[in-house]
């Protein structure tokens, strides 16, 4: 078990899902059928519950469940027999007292369902291999226990059955009983035990039938007076099967039965090549996976020749014969596997037949099938822990109906796994995800009612998987992917709260076409690692109403349409800006922007300095950046401090603003923008500055003692100290005292975690947000409160999506769903000429809001160059935009 368990990994397929699920099916809901649990089964996939609404056409699905048929009366029934999940259901007890205790939803069951298939696969192939050891001490006692090792650890027990919950695991243990009973003193209830075992391995995998059939002729035949306990023992559980089969499965061989004949190919290869690919190819020959099994006749031999077990041997090389020539006419590389899956249930017999062999070799021949079982064991090993399905891709890289691939002793699946590093074990591994945002719904988990998802819906949130980025991440809705991504950015929020530094954040636009309206379960599935056997792991879920694009909003915006926007923001950012280069901000007495007043300060100057550089010659909006730069120089008094209105002898003063106390953040704004080293006020400035500095290092707000104070309506704290001011003094303190930029840094990140440090940003995060994302490219990273953006203002949700798409694009260049969510966001602001601007601009900062007053600061401006700069990130081609100016 703990050698099984050990690569911490769970190696299996969609064959090995309706197993993994019907125990906790069972004892939750008392039934083996899937209609309960169908999404749990389909884990993403477009189930056989919705196949009748998909659809068809080129929509972006998830794979078809296969693994669920329609069954009678409409109801969703597993393809395969529910032998293995019933001798595993009692192991699964404690995981439904876990999850009654906690929740029965997707994600927690998904996880606990994981670790408990692994649990019983692997416990299963444990059983196997101790009654093995029971079996072969009987024949070989020196050899017994080695012989089970390499049973356990040489072949595909290993590989096959005690990596995932499918039949083989419990075909071995099932076949290795009947063997065991079979060989055992005549004993009543156990020749009834054999009956009914038989039965099981027919029922648990209809091929092995032909394994079970040798078996019980034998008794029947050596032991004829055992034969009606036989049959009674045979009697209830083939009674049982036949109920189920028919009565829920409406089919006498279950599943398999209600299967699409679709593929009338299946049972049409040639067999001798079929035959010889089972046991000699490269990619899945039984001894090359296992080669000191080629030692098996000889054992074979030896059980002929002796007349106890003459008869016994004689029918299960029959058996063994006629399944070897059955999985010579399908496709014998089975599917996407390790091995030689198909002979795996054979195995018992095999080691069965094998064992008299070890007791005729000679030294020299005896050594080499130690050898080879050790090559055998390193070569399961591998598959263990390097298998990631990279081996699979070539082997069927010529499509299903090739076969070259499979021959080719370049693509030894050993060799090709060995290329790669090991795979990582999922199975230790957490995996996170939320949903922040859906369209303009901020928390939509706390909202009353589902939140409305249309075509062109901006969905937004973060995602980790064992601590870092995911692989990829998808977003489902009844099978259809309605957006996935593989960009992330960087969420300083999730990254304090979850201790990760890795990318987190994402965002992307949904493509809902195919998706009925209405009311939908919206999945979150992660990718963990970017390998073919990782399966997306679903780790969220969410109730939304999937409305027409109609219904809900206008969708994309055209690319002429978006230009012309362009056009609209910079002409507007030319005209509102004044002569002397300022831009007049809005300010309100409340926190809806409701009869606002204007007032110049130094503070937008500079922000919108900041905000348009990079793009100011794309734009031809240089001459207006070099207008509001020598505004902002001339603001810098003969001290080197700056005041939020300007100079105090200003002629702005009395009219847009009046005389206030020079103050750290807008004195770092102006130096930062227009300072330089050789400015006789810059170590006067920096000397004031530091005078101002608090036990703790951080640099308080005002500029002066309090009996100096001009035009301050003090809250709480007279001088208080500012977070964003503390990124706005880093700034420019990087540029003009590195040692004193590092130490503030160190300060700020010891400090970070107090609300105490919100006092001009509490209600408005988006400049914060802004600085916390320049700082952290500086290499001060500062992790925000985790629910930073979700603090906005009522009306505000637009702007703080669009500075979260800002911030998380400025490193890397959007993918197309980013693009595309960019590109709905700006339509949805620019449309009818900025309205959303006009109605409700960005919110900037407000004063303490424990002073006797409050004020709000508005820009629509700020707006405009936002939106330009997340143009400039989406538009495609990048062709000229804007004429030269008149």
């Amino acid at each position: 078990m703990l050698i099984y368990n050990a690569n911490l990994r769970q190696i299996g397929s969609g064959d090995t899902l309706p197993a993994r699920y019907q125990p906790l099916g069972l004892w939750h809901y008392g039934t083996l059928g899937l209609d309960p649990i169908a999404r749990w089964v389909a884990r993403g996939h477009v189930s056989a519950a919705e196949w009748d609404h998909v659809p068809t056409g080129d929509l972006p699905i998830m794979p078809p469940a296969y693994w669920m048929v329609r069954g009678p009366k409409k109801h969703i029934i597993s393809c395969y027999p529910v032998v293995a999940p019933l001798l595993v259901a009692p192991l699964y007890l404690p995981a439904v007292a876990y999850l009654s205790k906690h929740q029965w939803k997707q994600p927690a069951v998904d996880r606990v369902a994981e670790v408990m298939e692994k649990l019983g696969a692997s416990l299963l192939a444990a059983c196997a291999t101790i009654v093995m050891w029971v079996l072969l001490r009987r024949d070989a006692v020196r050899w017994g226990f080695l012989l089970a090792l390499a049973f356990a650890f040489g072949t595909n027990t290993w590989m096959s059955s005690s990596q995932a919950l499918g039949q083989h695991g419990a075909g071995e243990l099932l076949i290795a009983l009947a063997l065991l009973l079979a060989v055992s003193p005549d004993r009543e209830w156990k020749i009834a035990a054999l009956g009914a075992i038989c039965v099981l391995i027919a029922a648990n995998r209809p091929p092995d039938g032909l394994l079970a059939a040798p078996i019980a002729l034998h008794v029947m035949w050596a032991r004829k007076r055992a034969t009606p306990w036989l049959v009674t023992g045979a009697a209830i559980p083939l009674a049982l099967f036949l109920l189920y089969n028919i009565g829920v499965t409406g089919s006498v061989i279950g599943g398999y039965g209600r299967i699409d004949k679709a593929d009338a190919s299946l049972f049409q290869h040639s067999v001798l090549p079929g035959i010889a690919g089972l046991l000699l190819s490269p990619a899945r020959g039984l001894l090359v996976f296992s080669p000191f099994l080629v030692f098996v006749p000889l054992g074979l031999w030896q059980r002929l020749r002796s007349p106890g077990t003459r008869s016994l041997a004689m029918a299960l090389a029959v058996g063994a014969i006629l399944q070897l020539f059955l999985y010579g006419l399908i496709d014998w590389r089975g599917g996407m596997d390790w091995g030689p899956r198909f002979m795996t249930d054979m195995l018992p017999v095999l080691f069965w037949m094998l064992a008299p062999a070890v007791f005729v070799l000679r030294w020299f021949l005896r050594g080499l099938l130690l050898l080879m079982m050790a090559v055998s064991v390193a070569i399961q090993a591998v598959g263990a822990f390097w298998y990631d399905g990279t081996s699979d891709l070539i082997i069927f890289g010529g499509g299903r109906p090739s076969m070259r691939a499979a021959w080719d002793f370049a693509n030894l699946p050993v060799l090709v796994e060995l290329r790669h590093p090991p795979a990582p074990g999922e199975l230790q591994c957490g995996a996170t995800a939320t949903v922040d945002r859906i369209g303009p719904t901020m928390h939509p988990y706390a909202a009353a009612s589902p939140p409305v998802l249309a075509q062109g819906s901006l969905i937004e949130g973060w995602a980790l998987a064992c601590g870092r980025t995911p692989a990829e991440l998808f977003l489902i809705i009844d099978g259809i992917i309605v957006g996935s991504t593989r960009q992330f950015g960087a969420r300083p929020d999730v990254a304090l709260a979850m201790h990760a530094d890795s990318p987190s954040g994402w965002a992307v636009s949904a493509n809902t076409r195919g998706v009925r309206l209405g009311e939908h379960v919206l999945q979150v599935a992660l990718r963990l690692k970017p390998n073919p056997k990782s399966q997306p792991r679903i780790v969220q879920e969410l109730r939304v109403l999937v409305q027409s694009e109609a219904a809900h909003e206008k969708g994309a915006t055209p690319a002429a349409e978006l230009r012309g926007m362009a056009d609209a923001a910079v002409a507007a950012l030319r005209a509102r800006q004044n002569a002397p280069g300022y831009w007049l901000t809005s300010f309100t007495l409340g926190t809806q922007f409701e009869a606002p007043r204007v007032e110049m300060n130094t503070f937008l100057t500079a922000t919108m300095i900041d905000l348009l550089d990079p793009i100011a010659r794309e734009y031809n909006l240089d001459k207006a950046l070099n207008d509001a730069r020598r505004h902002l120089a001339a603001q810098i008094e003969s001290n080197g401090l700056v005041r939020y209105h300007g100079l105090p002898d200003a002629p702005t003063i009395n009219k847009l603003g009046y005389v206030i106390t020079p103050d750290a953040d807008d004195t770092a704004l102006a130096w930062r923008i227009t300072g330089n080293d050789a400015d006789a006020r810059r170590e006067p400035m920096l000397k004031e500055l530091g005078a101002y500095r608090d036990s703790r290092g951080l640099y308080r707000t005002w500029l002066a003692p309090r009996e100096q104070y001009q035009s301050l309506d003090p809250g709480k704290d007279p001088n208080p100290v500012d977070a964003t001011i503390q990124m706005h003094v880093y700034m420019m303190l990087r540029q003009l005292d590195p040692p004193a930029a590092q130490n503030l840094c160190a300060a700020l990140q010891r400090a970070m975690r107090g609300d105490d440090l919100w006092v001009y940003y509490a209600k408005a995060p988006l400049i914060p947000y802004l600085r916390a994302a320049e700082l952290r490219r500086l290499g001060c990273d500062l992790p925000l409160p985790g629910d930073f953006l979700a603090r906005a203002t009522a009306g505000q949700q637009l702007w703080s999506e669009a500075m979260r798409r800002f911030v998380g694009e400025a490193d890397l260049p959007p993918t197309a769903d980013d693009r595309q969510a960019i590109l709905a966001l700006l339509g949805k602001i620019g449309r009818n000429d900025f309205a959303e601007a006009h109605r409700s601009p960005p919110l900037l900062y407000h004063n303490d809001l424990t002073a006797s007053a409050s004020r709000y600061y508005w820009s629509e401006d700020f707006g405009f160059a936002l939106w330009l700069r997340l143009y400039d990130f989406a538009r495609e081609p990048r062709d000229s935009v804007l004429k030269d100016p008149p």
